[in-house]
């Protein structure tokens, strides 16, 4: 199987952290390590877009010095772009708008076919309802107005 992969905004250009170095390394990481999908660990329970790390196993990914980590990080928990929470030797790391930032085409796919479903049982329901009212029957006149307003009122 594939592993997933993210997907990346061209409005990422115009993101305030675009031009640091450090914080946009940091961020992608980030990205790049959040679970996509429901997952524990020790007895935790890690939801997409969370992972668990540490200071020193970031700056180790990264290749940033322990001091560039913390201060790339401190800039996305100031600005709303990452939350920690921190516990004696390791910390979890919640990418925030993570849904927002990585739909899955699955997700994209089901609201389409509900949509094009929705749509279908409408255009179905106007070509049923032409169908009747063209139909010659051979009943009285109003008889077939109220088949009619039935099927409207249905």
């Amino acid at each position: 199987m594939a592993e997933p992969y993210i997907k990346l905004y061209r409005k990422m250009l115009k993101w305030e952290w675009y031009d640091d170095p450090n914080t946009f390394k940091l961020f992608i990481h980030f990205l790049l390590r959040a679970n996509w999908k429901k997952g524990y660990w020790h007895g935790l329970e890690i939801l997409p877009g969370q992972f668990v790390t540490s200071l020193p196993k970031i700056s180790k990914e990264t290749g940033l010095s322990m001091r560039q980590a913390r201060t790339a990080l401190d800039h996305l928990k100031a600005t709303g772009e990452v939350t920690d929470k921190t516990f004696s030797k390791f910390r979890i790391i919640t990418v925030l708008k993570w849904d927002e930032y990585q739909v899955t085409d699955t997700q994209n796919a089901d609201k389409r076919q509900a949509n094009d479903t929705q749509n279908d049982r409408q255009t179905t329901t106007i070509e049923e309802y032409k169908n009747i009212r063209n139909k010659e029957y051979n009943i009285p006149h109003t008889k077939k107005r109220n088949l009619l307003e039935e099927l409207e009122n249905a």
